[in-house]
């Protein structure tokens, strides 16, 4: 059977013999290296687009107004609630009135409270220095030592666009549960909407409403 003659130069031989056996060795390794270095520059490249994409993420709230009982009335996006709804004022004025007034011995809960009077709040405001007089002056953790407060917002109306009239009554007892004092009180609240933008902010005070001046007595 005829074949192929080999070459009558020994050093030709062997250069054919090393191409054979070893050369397609060293073809694999150079796809392989190739195909490795391809992988590596695409994971590079998605790594670097997911990191952009993350950093251009946009926090954007949505809004659950509740009635009086707790029940759902509007949800939306920002842009498809009427910020100025009376509704949504009122509800957000008698939550910042219980937070501000209450007084609970669950030191926990009472920073709670106060987290969500600040953030209604915000600096150089008139509203943010009455704010601050009255907690040093009553701190709730120091009066939780001897009674608690508890707060029932009776009526809120509005003076204008942007002020409000808030009435309620608080129900002080002492750390036993005896009633010690039933008084009521009324306050002026003067308000302006800012739509949040900080996730922070959103939490507590999902509408943006604060509080520049507030005013309240006590009624005999």
């Amino acid at each position: 059977m005829a074949g192929t003659k080999p070459p009558d130069n020994p050093y030709i031989a062997a250069r054919q013999e090393w191409n054979e056996r070893y050369g397609s060795y060293v073809k694999a390794a150079a796809a392989w290296r190739i195909v490795g270095v391809t992988g590596m520059a695409m994971a590079t490249i998605g790594f670097s687009y997911a990191l952009y994409q993350s950093s251009q993420v946009q926090l954007v709230p949505y809004i659950v107004e509740v009635d009086r009982l707790g029940t759902a009335a509007s949800i939306g996006f920002p842009q498809q609630i009427d910020y100025a709804d009376p509704r949504v004022v009122r509800a957000t004025l008698g939550s910042f009135v219980a937070s501000f007034r209450s007084v609970t011995p669950d030191a926990v809960v009472q920073k709670q409270y106060v987290d969500r009077t600040y953030a209604h709040l915000r600096s150089g405001e008139p509203a943010t220095i009455k704010v601050n007089s009255w907690f040093r002056a009553q701190s709730p953790f120091d009066r939780a030592r001897t009674l608690t407060v508890a707060i029932e917002v009776t009526n809120i109306v509005p003076l204008s666009t942007q002020s409000y009239q808030v009435d309620w009554t608080e129900y002080e007892r002492d750390r036993q549960g005896k009633e010690l004092a039933v008084r009521r009180f009324r306050g002026v609240a003067t308000v302006t909407l800012t739509p949040p933008q900080d996730e922070a902010v959103i939490r507590l005070n999902p509408i943006g409403l604060y509080l520049t001046d507030f005013d309240w007595t006590a009624q005999l």
